[in-house]
């Protein structure tokens, strides 16, 4: 008669689950392994090796915009190449010509920007120097200087003309009294400021630097 283990039937499940042990595992959601804790700082060694990420990557993209533009002038090198050959000892020599023209063109152009910027500073410098000499503040120079000497001789008489006028009709107008409050004795106070100076107008700046040359330095 074979013999029974009644506690085996006593207990359907000897062995315990493997998660069993703990309460809050339900056997639906395993628990996150390896998750980065929350609110990582970065030390100094981690920016630096960001940091040298990034130059690298900017390299690289100037690396290949160079690339890129060297590709295209040996496309255009090779294209130009390919176009003499086809071409007869005629038609070469007259590329030829037209290249040294071009090349000839520029040069000139060139040369006549440096020469025309020379001319240029070379009538402002004279300006100022004729407006120095006449009591006038060389500042104006640059709004009557012209490259052609006729010309600018021409604006430095109209101006120097006008300017004295100005300044003689301010110092009548002073002298007389009839200066009006805005724009008599009371500009020439020390205590102006720059906001006053800007709103004057061309005379009273030019009588202001005939009267005041300190305080109309010192706001211009």
């Amino acid at each position: 008669m074979m013999k029974t283990n009644l506690q085996f039937f006593a207990d359907p499940n000897p062995e315990p689950k493997p998660n069993d042990s703990n309460p809050n595992h339900d056997g639906k959601n395993p628990e996150p392994k390896n998750q980065e804790p929350a609110g990582k700082t970065y030390t100094q060694d981690d920016i630096g090796k960001m940091m040298a990420a990034k130059a690298k990557e900017v390299e690289s993209n100037l690396q290949d915009d160079f690339e890129n533009k060297l590709k295209q002038k040996e496309q255009e090198w090779l294209e130009k190449g390919e176009k003499r050959a086809g071409m007869n000892a005629s038609e070469k020599a007259q590329a030829d010509l037209e290249e040294q023209r071009q090349a000839l063109k520029e040069q000139q152009d060139r040369l006549q920007e440096k020469l025309d910027e020379a001319n240029r500073k070379d009538a402002l410098a004279a300006t100022k120097t004729v407006l120095t000499d006449k009591h006038i503040p060389a500042e104006f120079a640059e709004f009557i200087s012209d490259v052609k000497e006729d010309v600018r001789n021409n604006n430095l008489d109209k101006f120097t003309n006008l300017f004295n006028k100005a300044v003689q009709e301010a110092v009548e107008k002073k002298v007389t009294g009839n200066q009006s409050p805005q724009n008599g004795g009371q500009q020439f106070n020390a205590s102006m400021t720059r906001e006053d100076f800007a709103q004057m107008s061309l005379e009273e700046q030019t009588n202001l630097y005939r009267q005041n040359p300190d305080l109309y330095n010192k706001l211009k």
